[in-house]
């Protein structure tokens, strides 16, 4: 082996530095990637402004498995930072995963419950509202349809709740009389000591599982409630207003309403909680959301958050009920979609195309992301979490045809 004196090297680098050769780390180096504003396993109250740099070469980001360039995220939740950085053929990665936490200690929770495949009303709806601080937790609850293929678990809701350690329901709300709305409740108000029992009133002729429900409701629950004004309902530790509007009443009387009838009746209910405003529509379909726009616009229009009627169905969605224009999206004009539907018949396409072609709309549907959960912070903040496919976005029934 031949060794070079000490001097001869250094001579020869004094060289290559003064010959016009590049000086520092040479072409291949990795790059050196770096963070600013976060930490790995950072806990955060509030918005942090993220940074990213490499010393070296060309860097890609994403948060959360979408696109990330650098900027302000404010929604708590949890999140992880991926960096890959490339420099000729040398490369380096980061990954930074942090938690925005809420401001304060009262979080608001609405889940709705994934009812899976089932073919019966296009997916049926199961929505609970948890009021959460430090002292304990309320529940109240919009429907509960039953789960999985021709309805066949009626007691999931039940199970449900009782794993989510819900031992008592302010109140329990039937939005209307379909038993893809109905048919879990007689298993909860068995079960579970309910406050008021809502529902709108509809007469039905020879429809046993309703009649269980009314029956359940009567012997079970504290009072038995037909809203003929806006009613608050009793609910959570006053941080924020919910309140059931009276319904359609057109078709309420008539034992043998259709289906599209029935759904005209739904209950409309209002959550408003700081900044956060959403509206759950139960089945409303055209005459409904007219109503509600027209009659009730203050506790309808611009809302943070809707809850898409009718599992996505055109006729909750187009002023024609099948497609072009829509006063209801226009009015409501929502930064937070959710559908509750099977991804069999439902959502049609019309209507999720609509709903996705809202610039300022973000969509969540349960055939796509199962449970959903959206947290809201007392001044209105909120966080939505997914039990799969986060990154997906919602896609219309497998047989939805328009």
């Amino acid at each position: 082996m031949l060794l070079r004196p000490l001097a001869a090297v250094l001579a020869l680098l004094a060289v290559a530095a003064c010959d016009g050769s590049p000086s520092g780390p040479p072409e291949s180096a990795a790059p050196v990637i770096t963070v600013t504003g976060v930490t790995a396993g950072g806990s955060y109250t509030g918005s942090v402004s993220i940074g990213i740099s490499v010393d070296r070469g060309s860097y890609s980001a994403t948060l959360n498995g979408a696109s990330f360039t650098g900027g302000t995220v404010t929604s708590p939740g949890s999140y992880t930072l991926q960096v890959a950085a490339r420099n000729g053929t040398a490369t380096s990665t980061a990954s930074v995963p942090f938690t925005l936490t809420f401001a304060g200690s009262r979080v608001l929770i609405v889940r709705l419950l994934d009812l899976g495949d089932n073919e019966s009303g296009g997916g049926g709806d199961a929505i609970l509202l948890t009021d959460s601080t430090g002292s304990g937790l309320r529940h109240g609850l919009i429907d509960a349809g039953p789960q999985g293929v021709d309805a066949s678990n009626p007691g999931y809701v039940l199970q449900r709740l009782r794993d989510l350690g819900v031992t008592r329901l302010d109140f329990v709300e039937l939005t209307h009389a379909h038993a893809d709305h109905y048919a879990g409740l007689a298993p909860v108000l068995n079960a579970i000591p309910t406050g008021w029992f809502v529902y709108n009133g509809q007469q039905r002729a020879n429809i046993g599982g309703y009649q269980t429900v009314l029956s359940a409701a009567g012997a079970r629950a504290d009072s038995v409630v037909v809203p003929a004004a806006v009613t608050a309902l009793p609910f959570g530790f006053g941080g924020g207003t919910l309140s059931v509007i009276p319904p359609l009443p057109t078709y309420l009387g008539n034992a043998n309403a259709s289906g599209d009838e029935l759904n005209e009746g739904s209950l409309g209910t209002s959550l408003t909680r700081g900044s956060f405003r959403m509206f759950f529509t139960g089945d409303g379909e055209m005459e409904a959301n007219a109503r509600w726009r027209t009659g009730f616009a203050a506790l309808t229009g611009n809302v943070t958050a809707l809850k898409v009627g009718h599992h996505g169905a055109n006729n909750a969605v187009f002023d024609d009920g099948f497609r072009g224009a829509s006063a209801w999206l226009a009015h409501t004009a929502p930064r937070l979609a959710v559908i509750s539907a099977n991804g069999r018949s439902h959502p049609r396409q019309n209507a999720l195309n609509a709903i996705l072609g809202l610039p300022q709309t973000e969509t969540y549907c349960t055939s796509v992301h199962g449970e959903i959960a959206i947290r809201i912070a007392e001044n209105g903040q909120y966080a939505v979490t997914v039990q799969r496919n986060a990154t997906l976005d919602c896609r219309p029934g497998s047989e939805a045809t328009t």
